[in-house]
């Protein structure tokens, strides 16, 4: 950055991202670098060496890093040992967050919460407070946002840090926190075989054909897919369609017995998706009769799809309820539908599952990204 814009230039931010690639899933890496100069105007050239450009004081460069496909990382079955352990910093916020819990400080809406935190912000810079407003106003759990500032605060208190420095911190801190799985690649000895569950309406059906049609298309797997939702007026029509025009095959079955033997038969596949019917987190039969359809598969991953539109109240009670019939991962949908995105951290907090997926629009196959803990902190601060 300097080489390019002078000695004057002071590294601001620095942030992982994706340049929307072919069908979107498999876009190139990219690293985005923000500085800013003290002139008022400044030249910027780009990586490539194009002609100049007139820039404000701002210049975001973005540089290309070496990534293997989406499809070359762990199967389902190695996933555990790709998980990194947390970190210290991590460990610290979640231990306040549950000393905090632990105390008995009942949330009855986000004013009571900010109110019972706001003998902290006295302490705290301008910035901090400000970032702890944002974060409980953008629908993380205000005791969690305290937390993460708490938690900043302590480390950086002794520092003279200038407000850039301070949010990225936070932004490290959070970003820290999150677990993310990598995509499944295929070693020929089985296939992964995934389940994705969840309440009405967030989208299940459309994401399945996501998931499907780029690793079908894209990454070259042999993609098969079952179908349990026969609830749902014109549920198996809309799969069917997808399915025919990915060109994968699908079953429908509606029993224990069924789908056991249509994924025996299917052994030679590599990626075998199951889509299940939406129920509301408080029917408790038919969640136990979806636990009991799922239960004769052996080393089956469940993911529980939500949209990011969900009120947290509703949020927390769906990831309760469908914790009864157990799940692995978390896929947001909707994620174009709402300005906020807070409640990716509250459902983290509240699962403490890696998230696999994030889905931003209705398009098939581009609108779904491989989630990244960077990219959910920036989604959640935005340019903070």
């Amino acid at each position: 950055m300097r080489d390019e814009f002078g000695p004057d230039a002071v590294i601001l931010d620095t942030r992982l991202g994706r340049r929307r690639g072919f069908l979107g899933l498999f876009g190139r890496r990219m690293v985005e670098v923000i500085a800013a100069l003290e002139n008022e105007s400044t030249t910027a050239i780009d990586n490539r060496g194009n002609q100049p450009r007139e820039s404000s004081g701002r210049s975001d460069l973005a540089l290309e890093t070496p990534r293997n496909s989406l499809a070359s990382s762990s199967t389902g079955r190695q996933i555990e040992a790709a998980e990194e352990t947390e970190s210290k910093p991590a460990q610290m916020v979640w231990q306040m967050y549950q000393e905090t819990l632990l105390a008995g400080r009942q949330i009855s809406d986000v004013n009571s919460s900010q109110a019972a935190a706001s003998t902290y912000e006295s302490a705290y810079p301008v910035e901090l407070q400000e970032i702890e407003r944002r974060l409980a106003d953008g629908d993380v759990d205000p005791r969690l946002a305290m937390a993460i500032v708490q938690s900043v605060w302590k480390d950086v208190h002794d520092l003279e840090l200038a407000p850039e420095a301070i949010t990225a911190k936070v932004k490290e801190r959070i970003a820290a926190m999150l677990r993310c799985v990598p995509p499944w690649e295929f070693d020929g000895s089985g296939p992964v075989v995934v389940a994705l569950i969840g309440p009405t309406g967030v989208g299940k059906t459309t994401t399945l054909a996501k998931i499907a049609a780029n690793y079908s298309l894209i990454a070259r797997a042999d993609v098969a897919l079952i179908t349990l939702d026969t609830y749902r007026v014109g549920a198996v029509e809309q799969l069917r369609t997808y399915s025919e025009i990915i060109g994968i095959p699908l079953k429908i079955v509606e029993t224990c017995e069924d789908i056991k033997q249509v994924v025996e038969d299917w052994s030679r596949k590599d990626l075998i998706l199951i889509d299940t019917a939406g129920t509301s987190q408080r029917d408790t039969e038919r969640l136990q009769e979806m636990g009991k359809a799922l239960e004769p598969i052996a080393d089956l991953e469940r993911h529980l799809v939500f949209s990011a539109t969900t009120r947290y109240r509703d949020l927390v009670d769906i990831i309760r309820r469908f914790d009864s019939i157990g799940f692995d991962r978390l896929i947001a949908t909707k994620l174009d539908e709402t300005n906020t995105y807070g409640l990716l951290l509250t459902a983290f907090a509240v699962a403490r599952r890696p998230y696999s997926f994030l889905a931003d629009g209705q398009k098939v196959p581009e609108c779904i990204h491989v989630a990244e803990a960077m990219q959910i902190t920036n989604l959640i601060l935005g340019d903070a």
